[in-house]
Parts: structure tokens; C-alpha cells; sequence
């Protein structure tokens, strides 16, 4: 329901940090709420969708997503972000992550976009040089998820 309720309308995006009513609190001098631990919201719901099924109003949540990214940055040009998609003069500091689970987002989304936001998941190369961590360990966990790899160990 947190989920769902903090989630933007329109784009599916989620703040990096919320409050417990879901409204976005920006943190760190930033001006703009998705960014990059924001991205892992999309991923989070691929993996429940995997694990528990399928939930329609988290299935929303990353159809929008992926709708907004595919329509509004064909180019891969990722930015940071307000919610409502207004881009900010901030280049994202983690472009593969948002990849990646954008690709993830197509195990539960049903946006026209799902086959194209996969293709450009398995079409990209890991990050090499700074920053490569974050992006790189998002890479691995949704290729997990989508080779059907990431199991639940009790």
C-alpha cells in the first residue's frame, strides 16, 4: 500500500526518501525526489511479483514508469527528477541502474514499453570506471530476477 500510495500518479516515480504518508522529503541539499535509491522501488516490485504474485496497483506503479521513460527519454538520457517527471539539469548518477530495473519492472508491468525496455537491459553493457558499484550490483540482481535466479532461502 506504501508503495502505491507514494508512487506519482502519472509517472510512477518514487522518492528516494518519503515520509510515512508518502510525501517526498528531500534530503541532502537535493532539489529533486527520484534519484538513485528511488530506482530500486521498480525492482522491489518485479521480485514481490515473482515471489507473491501478481499485484495490480504495483503493476501500475512500474507500467507508468516504464511508459514515462520510453516516451519522455527514448534517448537514454536519464536525469534526476521531480515526480511529476520535470527533469532537472542533473545527469542521473546511476544510468545503468535505472536500466536495469526498468527491464526488471517488465515482470510485472503491462506497458506496451515491457519488450523494449528489456531488450535495452540485455543490450547493455556492465559500468566500467566510477560509480560502477551501484549500477553494477542493480545490474546483477535484476538479471538474477529475470533468469529466474533469485530465490527466497528460509
Amino acid at each position: 500500500e506504501y508503495i502505491v500510495l507514494s508512487a506519482h500518479p502519472v509517472t510512477g516515480m518514487s522518492a528516494e526518501y518519503a515520509e510515512y504518508d508518502g510525501t517526498p522529503k528531500l534530503m541532502f541539499g537535493k532539489p529533486y525526489a527520484y534519484y538513485s535509491d528511488a530506482y530500486r522501488v521498480a525492482m522491489n516490485i518485479a521480485l514481490d511479483t515473482l515471489w507473491l504474485g501478481k499485484n495490480q496497483p504495483m503493476s501500475d506503479v512500474v507500467t507508468r514508469l516504464q511508459d514515462f521513460f520510453c516516451e519522455k527519454v527514448p534517448d537514454g538520457d536519464y536525469k534526476a527528477y521531480d515526480l511529476d517527471g520535470t527533469p532537472h539539469d542533473e545527469p542521473a548518477m546511476h544510468p545503468l541502474a535505472i536500466t536495469a530495473v526498468l527491464g526488471a519492472a517488465s515482470i510485472a508491468s503491462e506497458s506496451k514499453h515491457a519488450d523494449e525496455c528489456l531488450r535495452r537491459f540485455w543490450e547493455a553493457p556492465m559500468r566500467t570506471g566510477k560509480r560502477r558499484y551501484y549500477d553494477n550490483c542493480l545490474y546483477f540482481f535484476c538479471m538474477m530476477m529475470l533468469a529466474g535466479q533469485y530465490r527466497i532461502y528460509l
